[in-house]
C-alpha cells in the first residue's frame, strides 16, 4: 500500500541523499521551512501522527534549545531587539538560531522516514556487493538501536510487575542500575547466539550471495527522472547563489528574485513529493475500497 516504499531501493536511496544533501548545503529559512514540513508530513504518511509525535518529544527541545542558546552567546549582528542580563538580543542571532534549529530538526525527520522505508535488505542489496562486510556491519548497528529500545521497554515493564514503583531517588537508580545489566546481559548473550548463527551458516566461507525481488521498472524510471531533474533545478539555483543567506551583519533579502522562486519551487515539490504520492496511493485503495 505504500507507494514509496515500493519503488526500486536505488530510486528511494538517492531521493534520501539529494534531500538530505540539499537541506544540508542550502542554508536558507525557506529552504529549512520547506524540508521540515516535507520530512513531517513523510513521516505521519509512513509511520503515523503519534510516532510524528513520540518522535517530537525529542526533537521540540532540541529545537528550543538551538534557537534560544544562538542569542543568548552569540551576540553578532546590527538589529537590536532587547537586552538581557547586560546583552543584547539581535534579530540576525534569533533568526540564525531558528535555521539551523530547523535544519537539525528535518535531518532528523528525514532520517526517520529514510528508516522507514530503507529497510534492511534494501541497504544490503545496494551495497553488498560493493562492500558486504562494511554493509552487514552498519546494518546490524542500525537494527540494534531498535532491538535495544523495545528491549529496555520489556525490561521495564517486568520490573514494574515485579516491584512496586518507588518514586524517591536512590530507589530510582537503583531500579534503572537493575534494568541496565539485564539490558547489557541480554546484549551479549544476543551477539555470542548471532556469531554462532552466522558461523553455523558458513559466513564468510565463500562470497555472499543475496536474494532480492526488487526490479527496476517503467514507474521507477520516471520517479528517478523527476528528482533528478528536481534536484538538478536545486543544485543550479544554489550554484548561481540562490537558495543560502547572510545573516550578519545584516540579514539579506529573503526573497531573491524569479530564480530564487524557481529554486524555492522545486525544492518545494521535490520535498512534499513524497508525501503525494502516498497520499495518493492511500486514495487509490481507498476509492476502489480495498481500505477502510
Amino acid at each position: 500500500m505504500r507507494f514509496f516504499g515500493g519503488l526500486h531501493p536505488a530510486v528511494s536511496f538517492l531521493y534520501f541523499a539529494a534531500v538530505l544533501a540539499l537541506t544540508l548545503v542550502c542554508f536558507h529559512p525557506v529552504m529549512a521551512a520547506l524540508s521540515l514540513a516535507g520530512a513531517v508530513l513523510f513521516s505521519a504518511q509512513l509511520c503515523g501522527w503519534r510516532s510524528v509525535a513520540m518522535t517530537s518529544r525529542f526533537v521540540l527541545p532540541m529545537f528550543l534549545l538551538i534557537a534560544i542558546a544562538n542569542p543568548l552567546f552569540n551576540h553578532r549582528g546590527v538589529t537590536m531587539l532587547c537586552m538581557l542580563f547586560d546583552q543584547w538580543f539581535t534579530l540576525e542571532a534569533v533568526c540564525y538560531g531558528l535555521v539551523s534549529a530547523a535544519s537539525l530538526s528535518a535531518v532528523i525527520f528525514w532520517f526517520t522516514c529514510y528508516q522507514a522505508v530503507m529497510t534492511s535488505d534494501k541497504f544490503l542489496f545496494l551495497f553488498g556487493q560493493i562492500a558486504p562486510n562494511t554493509a552487514l556491519l552498519i546494518t546490524m548497528t542500525l537494527g540494534l538501536i531498535p532491538r535495544l529500545q523495545e528491549r529496555s521497554a520489556q525490561i521495564r515493564t517486568a520490573q514494574k510487575m515485579l516491584l512496586p514503583e518507588n518514586k524517591r531517588l536512590l530507589p530510582r537508580l537503583h531500579a534503572a542500575n537493575r534494568n541496565l545489566s539485564a539490558l547489557l546481559t541480554w546484549s551479549m548473550e544476543n551477539a555470542v547466539q548471532t556469531a554462532d548463527s552466522m558461523k553455523a551458516r558458513g559466513y564468510g566461507v565463500k562470497r555472499r550471495t543475496t536474494f532480492h525481488l526488487f526490479v527496476f521498472d517503467s514507474r521507477d524510471a520516471a520517479v528517478l527522472g523527476l528528482i533528478l531533474a528536481l534536484a538538478g533545478i536545486c543544485v543550479l539555483g544554489r550554484v548561481f547563489g540562490h537558495g543560502t543567506m547572510e545573516f550578519y551583519p545584516r540579514m539579506d533579502a529573503v526573497f531573491t528574485g524569479v530564480s530564487g522562486a524557481v529554486l524555492y519551487i522545486a525544492f518545494a515539490v521535490l520535498a512534499l513529493f513524497p508525501s503525494i504520492l502516498e497520499m495518493k496511493e492511500k486514495l487509490t485503495w481507498r476509492c476502489c475500497g480495498l481500505t477502510d
